[in-house]
């Protein structure tokens, strides 16, 4: 690389950050705390200019995003609906505004414009039996999926079929981040759906998704232990799954009157059963 970085001082910073010293760890966190991309090095060290056939082996293919499919077959048998949000953000230390590479392309795109895309199988198995009750957890576009279970439940009532409780538990900061609000509540008129919704800076005291599982806790317990239902969450892998389950094992303590590690074993059987699904994003 010494060939390609002709100043001295590019040299010795960037030779830093290769070795791992205490300069380097700090240069390699302003960049990172900025997110910067290939073209921001490149302009922070103006001299290091690499060959082309270089930077390509260097610079790693741009990895597809996988979002979860927001619509049911049978509600929209010809279509696939997405909930998406735009990633953006300012450099602090430029004031520049950047987007984020899948969903600012998706921005820039016009009706009937042709995208690459593949439909994968989803980690959500809904029971086979649509009478058995399911649960739902999601938070912000974490409602995608659920969005689609309930449009399938909606459908199958429409049908005739016998089709169980149906428990929807969303969070958000505010109340006018409530996703697909007139439809979900036209869900809920029709008998179908049950809505627990927690919006955290509504109030003095922040309210969680968590809490409004622990707050319904009776009735979760009844579609899981005695109705054989399944239970599904969708978040940030940051920490929403963690939150969720505390939640479910004090649901399970309080309704089962058992301790800690009894209540983690029911969990535990839940999940070996595929009646306790969590589909996480980082």
């Amino acid at each position: 690389m010494d060939y390609a970085t002709r100043d001295e001082a590019d040299k010795k910073a960037l030779q830093s950050v290769v070795e791992n010293n205490a300069e380097g760890q700090a240069l390699y966190r302003d960049l990172t705390h900025d997110f910067a991309h290939h073209a921001d090095v490149f302009k922070k060290f103006k001299s290091a200019r690499p060959p082309i056939e270089q930077l390509l082996n260097m610079i790693p293919v741009l990895k597809p995003r996988s979002y979860s499919i927001a619509s049911s077959p049978l509600m929209h048998a010809d279509k696939i609906q997405l909930c998406v949000v735009l990633v953006d953000w300012t450099v602090e230390s430029t004031k520049e505004l950047r987007l984020g590479e899948c969903t600012g392309y998706m921005r820039q795109q016009k009706p009937g414009a042709t995208m690459m895309c593949a439909v994968r199988q989803s980690a959500i198995v809904l029971p086979k039996d649509p009478s058995k009750p399911v649960i739902m957890a999601g938070m912000g576009t974490g409602l995608a999926p659920w969005r689609a279970v309930t449009q399938e439940r909606v459908c199958q009532n429409r049908q005739g079929l016998k089709v169980g409780p149906c428990h929807l538990f969303f969070g958000a900061r505010y109340n006018a981040e409530y996703l697909y609000k007139d439809e979900f509540e036209s869900y809920i008129k029709e008998g179908v759906l049950s809505m627990h919704t927690a919006f955290s800076r509504e109030q003095a005291r922040k309210i969680y998704v968590q809490h409004k599982i622990v707050e319904a806790g009776e009735a979760v317990h009844q579609c899981m232990l005695k109705q054989e239902g399944h239970f599904y969450v969708c978040g940030s892998a940051r920490q929403v799954p963690e939150d969720i389950y505390t939640a479910m094992k004090e649901v399970m303590m309080a309704n089962e009157r058992v301790n800690e590690d009894e209540a983690e074993a029911i969990l535990s059987n839940l999940k070996m059963e595929g009646r306790y699904t969590v589909e996480a994003w980082s």
